[in-house]
């Protein structure tokens, strides 16, 4: 009858509808088939009619196509009934006979005794149309609501009522009696089919009532029916009573006062008991509830009661808190802690804030209670557990610190049951171990895993640990693995006793030191290799502090100083260096300290003093450390007299290879140069021969001027080429000054140029008179250019080439250098000579008469000047070659 009733409401309505027809059905079924018995369950003198059993009938078939979703065919059903009862009604009222009151078994009705026999009674007609009516209009047209049909249901428990009363206490044959009288089987239908109606439409809660099992259950299960029951009981009797005995009716009359009596009697006084001690009840429950923390609400959260606990607890008053919603006033916040973790069906734990603004954790239990006819009431039982939360939440945090502690620094935690022999593990620490978690469990099961040796040592320290009772031990020794490999590992266990004395757990770290292990043993392995290096290294080292103290003093610094490591370790390093020079030492050393700089990346030059007084040149490379807070100086120490001596020797020697060079260049013009030299030595001769003749024959004094002056000028020619020869030849002193390009260049083409006029070389000049000075020792300068234009000019000779050319030229590469080119049109150089051309014994002459030594010096010379020197073969044929000297914007020749 309604969508939200649930299925035992349905199934218990479905019921109570079934038996309503049921009861239609069997009495008329005594119509159907003459059994007076079951016409009126045994009052033969009031039975049901044929229609108005019929009426019933169809009135809860009705009900039943209802509850199952047909409202149709529920409404048809219906129907019926309320067509009998308008009929009904009209005839009574109307005082006529339509002829439908006997159409059934209208032999059999003739029979009784009635005003209208056959027809079905105003109280009949009244049911049929309250029921139909509260079927239609609840159900199928939603006229009203369900408890608006309730209503109509009980109205029709009350028509049943009135009538049982009417037949109980008023005389027969009144007028009250003929119009509301009701037969004992429409009293069972009209009253099965009203407390159906009303279970549905009253969401069960009093039947859910009935069924539970609380302390009165029992009691309303006896006196609900006795109540319905019970006042159709005094009727009956006097339907028997009259019938079946001799009694006159005044007796009959006072023996069912008497029982209506009682009955009333035994519902009153049973209900005052059962009322008043429940009330006791409920006082003591009441005053019991207000000291806890009880909260009462609507669906909705609206506080409907607050106890004196809660008072207490949050510091809201009653007045303060009811009618507000609980969780808006405490701020109520979800939160899940470790107290109800997993335990979620004892409550849910709430985060709230107390009058005075502090915050509580509360673990809320809720119970939904529904009373018949009442709106539903939530019973929020409140516990504060916010120490336990408190206490749990540091236990976590202790636990997690512990745990965070652990991992960080790799820690294990264990304990050793002795006399089970159980080992358990913190988590993780297996994994850590590199063992499999779950394989070690047991004293065995570690001992199968220890090295024999160091499982011998551990329980041997364990013995002297129990002998002398100490509260600890430590221990150290080395896990086998599955996979292959060996794990050390180390720590320290705590020891416990019992009364006896006898060792009955331990609970102990372990840390696995194999890393740590193989780090020393390789940081041995490096001491030691560092070691053999420092001992066979030729350079002297020497470890000295920020406070200049010598902390490491090696062998090859015991054999450059002369002194013994025993006899300078913790002494001032300033020992090693000439008196003169420490305050500088220090100095240096104090500016490093301060600045960074100054001594780490740099190559520093000093003296140093021996131990027998003798000085000699070092060259210093240092490194820095910082160790414990202290600056560590690792020095390491070249003797440099060797090295200087030997460059000593070197550029004595390559002095003499150069002069060397130079005779050698001077011996191959040595040829060329007497031939020029007769030239103008015979031309002087030719000319002061013919002076001479003038003069012994007396004529041309001008003549005679004119030769002479030219045999001068020749005589001046052979004197200058001799004065270059002598100054190239010369072995002085470098001089690096400002020289004249042109005036370099051009002396050093004319001194190679001495007689090679038959050879017909031409020399072109291309200098830039934007680069007209350099910065270098001008011999040096032209013995590069005048081994350059030799080996031009031999490339010449050879070449067989009509045109030969020898071109000089300059110009500025930058503000800083000058490039000067030597470029030939001879063959050019061949490629295995290039790639190898300036070093020591290799020439450019394919005869062999070179010695390989001269393009080797003039590389020297050139990067001597801060220069460089190369060769390259031009795309039009022949040889070039360029080297830089620094330029100068003017200066003097």
């Amino acid at each position: 009858m309604t969508e939200r009733q649930p299925p035992s409401a349905r199934n218990l309505a479905t019921l109570l509808v079934a038996l309503a027809s049921l009861c239609s059905l069997i009495s008329f079924s005594g119509w159907l088939f003459d059994v007076p018995l079951l016409r009126g369950f045994g009052l033969n003198k009031t039975p049901i009619w044929p229609l108005t059993a019929a009426g019933f009938a169809f009135l809860s078939f009705g009900f039943l196509a209802s509850i199952a979703g047909r409202d149709r065919t529920a409404a048809a059903l219906w129907l019926i009934p309320v067509a009998m009862a308008v009929i009904s009604l009209s005839q009574t009222l109307l005082g006529l006979d339509f002829g439908v009151d006997r159409l059934l078994f209208g032999t059999l009705i003739s029979l009784h005794d009635a005003e209208h026999p056959g027809r079905p009674g105003v109280n009949s007609c009244a049911i049929f149309l309250i029921l139909a009516l509260a079927g239609y209009g609840g159900r199928v047209r939603k006229w009203f609501s369900g408890e608006a049909g309730a209503f109509f249901a009980a109205l029709a428990l009350g028509l049943v009522g009135v009538a049982g009363v009417l037949t109980v206490f008023v005389p027969p044959g009144s007028i009250a009696t003929r119009l509301f009288s009701v037969s004992l089987p429409s009293a069972f239908a009209t009253s099965l089919l009203a407390l159906a109606y009303l279970i549905l439409h009253s969401r069960l809660e009093w039947v859910r009532l009935l069924m539970r099992r609380s302390g009165d259950w029992r009691t309303i299960r006896i006196l609900l029916p006795a109540a319905i029951i019970l006042p159709i009981v005094p009727s009956a009797l006097e339907q028997l009573v009259g019938h079946h005995t001799m009694l006159p009716p005044l007796a009959v009359e006072g023996l069912v006062a008497l029982t209506n009596i009682l009955i009333v009697a035994f519902i009153a006084y049973w209900a005052v008991i059962r009322v008043a001690r429940g009330q006791a009840t409920m006082v003591e429950l009441s005053e019991a509830l207000e000291q806890t923390t009880v909260v009462l609400t609507n669906p909705e959260g609206e506080i409907m009661h607050w106890s004196r606990g809660c008072e207490q607890l949050y510091g809201w008053s009653a007045a303060e808190a009811m009618g507000r919603n609980k969780y808006a006033l405490l701020r109520s916040q979800c939160r899940l802690s470790e107290v109800t973790r997993g335990r979620l069906e004892d409550g849910e734990e709430l985060l709230e804030m107390c009058r005075d603004g502090h915050e509580i954790s509360i673990l809320e239990r809720t119970q939904r209670v529904e009373s018949p006819g009442r709106s539903p009431v939530i019973v929020l039982h409140v516990a504060d557990v916010t120490q336990s939360v408190a206490a749990v939440e540091a236990l976590k945090v202790s636990e997690e610190r512990l745990a965070i502690a652990a991992s960080a620094h790799e820690l294990g935690i264990f304990e050793w049951d002795v006399r089970s022999g159980r080992l358990e593990w913190s988590p993780g620490t297996e994994q850590r171990l590199g063992l499999v978690p779950g394989t070690i469990s047991n004293f065995e099961d570690w001992r199968a895993q220890v090295e024999p040796e160091d499982v011998q040592r551990v329980l041997d320290t364990v013995a002297r640990t129990v002998r002398d009772r100490a509260d600890k031990f430590s221990y150290r020794y080395r896990f086998l693995q599955p996979q292959g490999g060996i794990r050390a590992v180390e720590g320290s266990s705590r020891a416990f006793y019992d009364a006896e004395g006898n060792l009955v757990r331990t609970v102990g770290v372990i840390l696995d030191v194999t890393e740590r292990d193989e780090r020393e043993a390789a940081l041995r392995r490096r001491e030691a290799q560092l070691r053999s290096v420092l001992e066979t290294v030729p350079d002297a080292m020497v470890v000295i502090d920020q406070n200049s103290t010598i902390l490491q003093f090696s062998a090859a610094a015991e054999a450059l100083w002369g002194y013994s490591a025993t006899d300078v370790l913790g002494r001032p390093a300033t020992m090693l260096v000439p008196a003169e020079r420490r305050a500088i030492h220090m100095a240096t050393l104090n500016h490093f300290l301060e600045t960074g700089s100054g001594i780490v990346g740099e190559v520093m030059t000093g003296t140093a003093e021996a131990a027998d007084g003798r000085k000699f040149p070092i060259e210093i490379r240092t490194g820095v450390a910082q160790s414990d807070g202290q600056t560590l100086l690792t020095c390491f120490i070249r003797n440099l007299s060797d090295q200087i001596a030997t460059e000593e020797r070197l550029s004595e020697l390559s002095a003499e290879i150069a002069h060397v060079s130079r005779q050698s260049a001077m011996s191959e013009l040595a040829a060329d140069l007497a031939h020029e030299l007769n030239q103008p030595l015979s031309a002087t001769s030719n000319f002061l021969a013919a002076a001479r003749m003038l003069i012994e024959r007396g004529e041309g004094t001008d003549r005679v001027v004119d030769l002479l002056r030219m045999g001068s000028e020749q005589t001046q020619r052979a004197g200058e080429i001799i004065r270059r020869m002598r100054a190239f030849m010369a072995r002085g002193e470098v001089e690096m000054r400002t020289e004249s390009v042109e005036r370099t260049v051009r002396d050093a083409a004319d001194l190679v140029l001495v007689g090679t006029g038959q050879f017909h070389i031409r020399v072109n000049y291309e200098l830039d008179p934007e680069a007209p000075f350099i910065f270098a020792d001008r011999i040096q300068v032209q013995q590069v250019l005048v081994n350059l234009l030799r080996n031009s000019m031999e490339a010449l000779r050879t070449s067989g080439k009509q045109e030969r050319i020898i071109t000089i030229s300059s110009h500025k590469l930058s503000e800083q250098m000058i490039e000067i080119a030597v470029s030939d049109s001879g063959p050019g150089i061949p490629p295995h000579v290039l790639e190898h051309l300036f070093s020591r014994f290799t020439t450019t002459k394919g005869n062999g008469g070179g010695m390989g030594i001269g393009l080797s010096i003039s590389k020297r010379i050139i990067e001597a000047h801060g220069g460089t020197l190369s060769a390259d073969n031009r795309p039009e044929g022949g040889a070039s070659f360029r080297f830089t000297l620094p330029a100068l914007e003017e200066g003097v020749e």
